[in-house]
């Protein structure tokens, strides 16, 4: 099936001004004809009505002298003026004295004779009118004594014949100007329409997220107020888009959303709820560092934080800090959920498969093992913006922050370790071994610990696919421990 055909906007208005333009031509074409007509009759009603005052005039001393012969020559001679078609010079008894047709001399004229018999006020009259002719009639009179009457008919078409030749005028300057406007109805609707196309065109550069695309502003009318709105869109856009890019840096794309969509949620001057801290901190790093070339280390390291960073935002997490070789990440934090002890170890869990991966890929190519330990607490904390005048961060504080990264530092190369009401909130989803109790400072009696090794069925469809697709990527990347 055929698209519809698009028609440009362009043509659209071109057409419809041409249409608009025209119409008006031809009406004030027709207002011109129509007057045109108007002044033609009253110029003819007064030429026939001037000449026939003339012949009756002219026939004066003819008809009272019965001079027929003068009388005929009066009426070739009136009949010659433009569109005069028939001419009378009748006695007072009506009777026909002069006329082009010497046969009619001497018949009784019943032409109009009523109409001229009962007619008044000043003469010539107007005694008949119809499509075809003007009839008018004059007395002939002398001494105040009315001797007899001439009568003339005029045809319209004369009036016609001018009307006709206005109209062809009118219809020739009409074309022309009907030409004339489509030829400037281009142009001129192409200048109407720039804003609208500049518009156009600047959607099209926002929706392929070019947010710094601006419209240039010239117009101060409606259009020009359009544009300026947007171009203030645009620059919220832009705005917005480098606050999310920031965002994305530390937490999830969703999560960033998240908080764009819904900036209300975000309590910048802090705030208490309960969270999920991981620290995930690799062993023995210090050590390993002072037997390699610092470009090589911060480019393992960077791989590192790039895998830890894609585990994190996989479950929705934020990566608070890099502290060393250590990243600190936050369940719940932002962005409020009730889920965050959940992600948080389901987190934990996926790194510490992945770490395992990549030390069996490293111990394949007799790379230095990277063990990795990892502490994990859930409880009440503060989050929000802290720091100096100076510089600021958002961040989190509270026992639960320090007992995650005291965890983390007892932690042995793959153990994740837990405290005690950790474990009693998760204990029917993971498998866990109870480790020796260990005094941690900040905390007066020995603290209870679990090391989780796998969780149990209904996590693990979620866990094994976080390890794949971080695999996938990591792969797709280039990147290689």
């Amino acid at each position: 099936m055929k698209s519809p055909l698009k028609i440009s906007i362009r043509i659209k208005l071109t057409v419809i001004l041409s249409i608009l333009m025209s119409l008006l031509t031809i009406f004030i074409g027709i207002i011109m004809i129509a007057h045109e007509r108007s002044s033609l009759e009253a110029q003819m009603r007064n030429m026939a009505s001037t000449i026939t005052g003339e012949f009756a005039s002219d026939s004066k001393m003819s008809l009272l002298q019965n001079d027929r012969l003068t009388m005929n020559l009066l009426v070739q001679n009136v009949l010659k003026y433009p569109g005069a078609v028939n001419a009378y010079i009748l006695n007072e008894k009506f009777f026909i004295e002069g006329h082009k047709e010497l046969a009619e001399v001497g018949i009784k004229y019943y032409g109009s004779e009523n109409a001229i018999a009962t007619v008044s006020g000043p003469h010539p009259w107007l005694i008949s009118a119809d499509e075809a002719t003007l009839t008018f009639a004059s007395p002939i009179s002398f001494k105040d004594t009315r001797v007899g009457y001439v009568v003339m008919s005029f045809s319209k078409e004369f009036i016609k014949d001018k009307i006709a030749e206005a109209q062809k005028k009118i219809a020739v300057i009409s074309v022309l100007v009907i030409i004339i406007i489509v030829i400037l109805s281009i142009p001129l609707a192409a200048e109407l329409l720039k804003p609208i196309f500049l518009l156009v065109r600047g959607t099209k550069e926002i929706s392929l997220g070019h947010f710094w695309y601006r419209i240039p502003s010239g117009k101060s009318d409606e259009l020009g107020e359009l544009v300026d709105s947007f171009n203030s869109m645009a620059a919220e856009l832009e705005k917005k888009e480098i606050i999310k890019g920031a965002f994305n840096r530390y937490v999830s794309p969703h999560v960033a959303d998240e908080i764009l969509k819904n900036p209300d949620k975000i309590h910048l001057a802090g705030e208490g709820r309960e969270i999920t801290i991981l620290f995930a901190d690799i062993r023995g790093f210090t050590a390993l560092t002072r037997r390699m070339p610092p470009e090589s280390i911060v480019e393992l390291l960077t791989r590192y934080f790039t895998v830890l960073t894609e585990i994190i935002f996989y479950f929705n997490g934020t990566v608070d800090k890099f502290i060393g070789d250590a990243v600190m990440g936050v369940f719940g934090s932002p962005i409020p959920t009730e889920e965050h002890l959940e992600q948080g170890v389901k987190a934990a869990v996926v790194i510490n498969k992945i770490m395992i991966e990549v030390n069996r890929l490293r111990a394949k190519k007799g790379a230095v093992q990277l063990p990795m330990g990892l502490g994990l607490d859930s409880g009440y904390a503060i989050v929000g913006s802290m720091g100096s005048k100076v510089r600021m961060e958002y961040t989190a504080i509270g026992d639960a922050v320090n007992v995650a990264s005291r965890l983390s530092g007892i932690a042995k190369g793959g153990e994740l370790l837990v405290g005690e009401h950790v474990f009693m909130k998760i204990k029917d989803k993971i498998s866990c071994v109870k480790i020796p109790d260990v005094n941690i400072k900040g905390i007066e009696k020995p603290f209870t610990m679990y090391n989780i090794k796998e969780t149990k069925e209904s996590w693990r469809p979620v866990i094994d696919d976080a390890v794949n697709t971080t695999l996938l990527k990591m792969r797709k990347e280039g990147i290689v421990f």
